[in-house]
Order: structure tokens, then C-alpha cells, then sequence
């Protein structure tokens, strides 16, 4: 079906140029202000494994999306669920994985200088608790589950669906680590907006 070869093609392109994004955003600050944005953590820490559990989740995502061009058949390799592979399914996977990029990428451009990947103890930043932060207190980690959730109905398979618990697994993980962090760096400011703000999903009328 057009669609679905549609969605195949899509995926990789979208993962490549994902991958872009962030690797140039990255070395552009750094060349810049001589800023690292990604965040160090110790060996063995929570950002430290859920971090690399997201760096191996990207690259096995990207190779198989790419495989998959090509060799079609590979998708018995990774258990496609044939009743899921319908059009309608697949191309709504694919609206939400661009749901999730913008609201990443929007999350991304409103932290400006403060954002890192994770919580970095070498970098001075603010607590920042206006925009998208006045009604949750994840509104990027709310992006990235979107984002998984897409990838899933998008390429429906016992692949995609490890992805997604093994990255939903992460994503919570690391939350209530940087919460932890936050709370321990800026005290009480924090702890008064860890009360008020909900985590995942705003209050009716936030």
C-alpha cells in the first residue's frame, strides 16, 4: 500500500534527521561558548543508564528503520503485528512522533542556554518555571513518550513495543532522579513547585 510504503520510507528519514538536529545543535554551542550540553553523570548513576539505555534505543531504531527499506522481509525479524499494519494506524504513529518532536523541540528552544541532556552538577542554570513548565514539570519527557508511542503504531512489532516499555522505563527513571537534583540544587522554590505542578498531565484549567 502506498501508505505504508509511504511510512517505511518516512521513519529512517526522520531518525537521520533527528539525529541531525541534535548533533549539530550540540556542536554549534560548544564551538560557540565553549558549552558541552550534554550532561555528565557518574558510572553507574540513573542518568548514567538510562542515558546510555537511550543511546543504544536510538541506534537499534535507526538501523532497523533503515533495514527495513530495502529488505522488507525483515519485518518478520522484528515480530510485526500484521493486524496493526493498517494505513490509518501507521500514518497516526507517524503524526504523533512529529506531536512529540515539536513539543520536544518547542520544550528545547523556550529552556534556550539552561537546556542540557539530563542534569549536569558542572552547569549554572535556573530553575525555570513558566511556559510549557507552569503547567507540567515534564513537558519534554511528555514529548518523548509521545514520541515512543508513535514509533510504535508507526512500526507496529515486539521490537517497537520493547522500545517502548524499556523507554518508558527510562523516561520515568530519570525524572525522578533529575526531580531529586533539582530539589537538592534549588531547595525550596523547587520543592514549593514540585507541590503545585503536576508531573505528566496538566490540571484542568492549569
Amino acid at each position: 500500500m502506498p501508505a505504508l510504503d509511504f511510512a517505511r520510507a518516512a521513519l529512517p528519514t526522520f531518525f537521520t534527521l533527528l539525529a541531525l538536529v541534535y548533533i549539530t545543535r550540540m556542536a554549534g554551542t560548544e564551538a560557540r561558548s565553549g558549552l558541552s550540553l550534554g550532561a555528565g553523570s557518574r558510572p553507574g548513576s540513573v542518568q548514567h543508564v538510562t542515558h546510555s539505555l537511550f543511546r543504544t534505543l536510538r541506534l537499534a531504531v535507526w538501523g532497523v528503520t533503515i533495514i527495513r527499506v530495502p529488505f522488507p522481509q525483515f519485518d518478520a525479524q522484528i515480530g510485526v503485528f500484521p493486524a496493526l499494519m493498517q494505513p490509518v494506524i501507521v500514518l497516526s504513529g507517524l503524526a504523533l512522533l512529529l506531536a512529540g518532536f515539536t513539543l520536544c523541540s518547542y520544550v528545547h528552544h523556550y529552556m534556550a542556554s539552561d537546556w542540557r541532556s539530563g542534569v549536569d552538577e558542572r552547569a549554572e542554570t535556573s530553575l525555570i518555571t513558566s511556559g510549557p513548565f507552569a503547567r507540567l514539570r515534564h513537558p519534554m519527557f511528555l514529548g518523548v513518550v509521545i514520541s515512543q508511542l508513535g514509533l510504535f503504531l508507526a512500526m507496529p512489532s515486539v521490537f517497537s513495543l520493547i522500545c517502548l516499555a524499556a523507554g518508558m522505563v527510562a523516561v520515568i527513571a530519570q525524572a525522578r532522579f533529575e526531580e531529586k537534583e533539582l530539589a537538592r540544587r534549588f531547595g525550596e522554590p523547587y520543592l514549593d513547585y514540585l507541590a503545585l505542578t503536576p508531573g505528566w498531565i496538566p490540571r484542568k484549567g492549569a
